[in-house]
This record gives structure tokens, C-alpha cells and sequence, in this order.
């Protein structure tokens, strides 16, 4: 702890306070009228009492009170600038805590940040009634001294405002301007460092610590995603409506063994059948008329007319005919190719009504499988042909299969989550006993190599980029 710090006088004694906030008091010191040096060592013991204040605190206090005593001031006020640039009081000559709310606190606040901010790095006089204000009329210490308190810049970082009932000379400001100096210089060194230091023998192993982090951030590392994946077909045979209509019955089960011309689904024919029915009779009818007007022709020259016609409307009646009895045999669809039926649910196609072409199933070899990956846009990566994948079934999570990229698809697309995504396929080696179909699982894509440090920011610099601009 430094000395107690002098604060001013209290009934014909001096007070001092202590730094941790205890008063003293004391008599005043006996100057010889003969020392002509009694001046300057007691500016030494001031300076001396700067430099070894304890904190910011204690230096605060001798710092306002021993200014006023020595430059013979009623009143001081020390003031900081705060983050925004502005004055704020931080202590008051003779007090031990300064009250915010205050008026004179706040009209000495308005006072200093009257002055320009570029002119507060320079001594100045101030004429506090002439600031106006039922403060600057009642308070009895008309004559002001602003003393800037400077780092080694030049910016001014608070400073000291001095006032008393006469006017102050040039000597007052030489001698306050000394004090501010040597105050300044000790508030900056008590100021916290922006980062802690280490002790001589922490600062090697730190050091050592520092390089290694570097060094791994530097490892050239493979760029890598994960994305979810799916095992499918990799040329599966589908099977589409082939006609408008209502789908009766799926004459396969999910994951069913299908041959080639199996039944596999059946629709509700009865419009069918009876178009076909309807059709063979008309034919008859038309083949009848046909016979009917050949014979006649013989006797009858009008009838001989009427032969090309009754053809023309068989051949019409048979093409109806043909075309009634193909869209009723298409109300039977059988497999075109073997492998396993590929959908979700049979009875969820039960009496639902279907336009042409509408994908119903799949047939496919589960002996020759894909890795469809869905590559979200907000992770994607440069991602070429041959580049490495490891996929990890939900099914066999400790156990990764190796495939490598075979295409990707440049434009995205949103997918059954609703995510944004670019289609990846991958394929296995063919010696890798292939997954079942319909496996899910997560895949981890490879890319190109970049340092390890890159990897771990790349993250926190997209979202700057995108939310901030960086």
C-alpha cells in the first residue's frame, strides 16, 4: 500500500486518505522560510506517491487531491473518457465516492464535453457561469483549468478539471500540467494488459504449446462433409401406370423375389372387359351387314354399292375391337425383368385411382446397388469423380464401406425433408458385397486437401460472410 494520500484541509488540519478509504489526520508540515528547496521536494514526494499507488483507485485519489493542494484549488475533479468518448467524473477532490446523479457531476460532465474533442488534448481556461445553467449560477468557484491527461500518443484519455474564486496563472498550469504528466504515466501503467503474461518459466513451455497449435493448423488436411445417403438401384426397371384406371390389387409384396412374366399388379378391369365385350359384338354386327350386302350384290345394283362401305365399317369395328382388347390386357401388368420389387406399402395402392404413366414400382437387381447421397448447398464442397466416400449404415454403424464419387449432379433440388441439395452417386467396388436396398446411413464425402485450420474456420467465415460481409 502507498502512503496516505492528502485530500485537503478540515478545521485548520490536513486530511489524508488512505487508499483503501480511511481518512488520517495530521498536522500541517512546518516549512522553513529559509529552505528554498522545501517546493521541489515536496513535488518529488507528490510524484513518489503517484508511482506507488497500489490500483487505480488509490492513484485516483492522490492524484485529484494532492493537484489541488499543491496548485491551490478549491475544487478538482478527475474524468475519464469512456468507450464512447465522453467525459465521465470518476473522482472528486476530498470525497470518497462520487454521486451520479448529482447535479454538479453532471454539470461538470456538460462542461467538458462542451469543449471539441480534438481541443481537449490542450490546456484551456473555462468560465464556468458564462456555461449558463442553474448549476454554472450557484456554483461558487467561477474559474476553471482544464488539464488534459495525455498517453504516450498524444490522445487525450480524461484529464483534470481545477477550480477556485480568482483566476489561475501560468504557473498554476506549468505546475498542474507537471503533476498531469507524471499521473497520466501511472495510470497507463496501471492500466490491465490486453493479454496476461506468463512467467519466465511459463513462457518457454507456452511458447512450445503455441507452436505445436500452429503447426497442426497448418496440417494439410482432406476437406470432408457428411450427409445422409441411401442405397438404391442402380438401373432399376419401373413400372408405371401403362392406362388410366384404379389399381385392384399389387400381386407383390415390398422386397419380393419377381420373375420375368409375373403378375404384378392387377386393375379393376370391369369398364375394360365390357368395352371389349361391346366391341366383339359390333364386329359381328359389321361382319353380318358385310355378308348380307354380298349377297344382295348379286341381284341388286344398289347393294353392289354398298359393299365398300360395310368394309370400311368392319375394319373400323376390328380396330376398336384390337384396341379394347390391348387396354384390357393392360389391365394385367406383368414383370418385364427380374429382380425384387422396390416400394413402401401394398395396401396404400388399394382402389386408388391412377393417370398413365404414374410410377408404381420398381424392379431391381439387388446385386447391383448405388449411394444416393443428398449434398446440402450449405455444406457442399468440390467434389470430382473418383473422389473418396466412406458410408456408414444406420444398420452397421461400426463397420464403414469405401465407394468412390461417380457423379454430381451441378444444380440442387429440394428433397423429401425440404433441405436444398445437390444428388451425389456413389458406387462400391464391385467385389464389396453389396447393402440391402433401401439402407440409409450417413456418408462422408472427401475433397480436396486444405490446412487442418482452414477445415475448423470454415464454418464461422461462411456465417460471417453471409450475415456480416467480411
Amino acid at each position: 500500500m502507498g502512503a496516505p494520500q492528502p485530500t485537503g484541509e478540515t478545521g485548520g488540519r490536513r486530511v489524508r486518505i488512505d487508499p483503501s478509504g480511511a481518512t488520517l489526520l495530521r498536522r500541517p508540515e512546518q516549512i522553513a522560510a529559509d529552505d528554498a528547496g522545501a517546493g521541489l521536494r515536496q513535488l518529488l514526494a507528490v510524484e513518489a506517491t503517484f508511482r506507488q499507488a497500489a490500483d487505480r483507485d488509490a492513484l485516483g485519489l492522490a492524484l485529484i487531491n494532492e493537484t489541488v493542494k499543491l496548485v491551490r484549488a478549491r475544487q478538482g475533479f478527475l474524468l475519464r473518457t469512456d468507450r464512447l468518448g465522453d467525459p465521465a467524473v470518476e473522482r472528486v477532490s476530498g470525497t470518497i465516492q462520487v454521486e451520479r446523479n448529482a447535479p454538479l457531476v453532471a454539470f461538470v460532465e456538460a462542461a467538458i464535453a462542451a469543449i471539441p474533442k480534438v481541443e481537449r488534448a490542450a490546456f484551456r481556461f473555462l468560465d464556468l457561469p458564462a456555461l449558463g445553467g442553474e448549476e454554472a449560477l450557484t456554483y461558487p468557484f467561477g474559474h476553471g483549468l482544464w488539464v488534459p491527461l495525455l498517453d504516450r500518443l498524444g490522445a487525450s484519455v480524461g484529464g483534470l478539471l481545477l477550480t477556485r474564486e480568482r483566476a489561475f496563472d501560468e504557473a498554476d498550469m506549468a505546475l498542474a500540467g507537471r503533476l498531469a504528466e507524471t499521473g497520466a504515466h501511472a495510470l497507463l501503467a496501471l492500466r490491465p494488459p490486453l493479454l496476461p503474461r506468463l512467467s519466465s518459466g511459463l513462457r518457454g513451455p507456452a511458447l512450445g504449446v503455441a507452436g505445436l497449435v500452429l503447426a497442426g493448423l497448418a496440417l494439410p488436411v482432406s476437406m470432408t462433409v457428411l450427409a445422409p445417403a441411401t442405397i438404391t438401384a442402380e438401373r432399376p426397371f419401373v413400372v408405371a401406370a401403362p392406362i388410366e384406371g384404379i389399381i385392384e390389387e399389387i400381386l407383390v409384396t415390398p422386397n419380393a423375389a419377381v420373375a420375368i412374366g409375373d403378375l404384378v399388379l392387377r386393375y379393376v378391369d370391369t369398364a375394360q372387359r365390357n368395352a371389349l365385350a361391346v366391341s366383339e359384338r359390333e364386329v359381328q354386327v359389321a361382319d353380318a351387314k358385310l355378308r348380307q350386302v354380298t349377297v344382295a350384290a348379286y341381284a341388286d345394283e344398289r347393294a353392289r354399292r354398298e359393299i365398300g362401305q360395310a368394309r370400311a365399317e368392319l375394319a373400323l369395328k376390328a380396330a376398336e375391337r384390337d384396341f379394347a382388347h390391348d387396354t384390357f390386357a393392360k389391365t394385367q401388368v406383368r414383370a418385364e425383368r427380374a429382380g425384387v420389387a422396390v416400394y413402401a406399402d401394398r395396401k396404400e395402392w388399394y382402389g386408388k385411382p391412377v393417370a398413365a404413366g404414374q410410377r408404381i414400382l420398381e424392379i431391381a437387381d439387388p446385386k447391383t446397388v448405388e449411394i444416393r447421397i443428398d449434398l446440402p448447398v450449405s455444406d457442399a464442397i468440390a467434389l470430382e469423380a473418383g473422389s473418396r466416400v466412406r458410408l456408414f449404415l444406420d444398420a452397421d454403424p461400426l463397420n464403414a464401406l469405401d465407394a468412390q464419387v461417380d457423379e454430381v449432379t451441378p444444380v440442387a433440388r429440394l428433397t423429401e425433408a425440404g433441405v436444398l441439395a445437390h444428388r451425389v452417386v456413389a458406387r462400391l467396388p464391385a467385389a464389396a458385397r453389396p447393402p440391402r436396398l433401401g439402407a440409409r446411413g450417413t456418408a462422408q464425402l472427401y475433397g480436396s486437401t486444405v490446412p487442418f485450420g482452414f477445415t475448423l474456420l470454415r464454418k464461422p467465415l461462411a456465417f460471417l460472410r453471409q450475415k456480416v460481409g467480411l
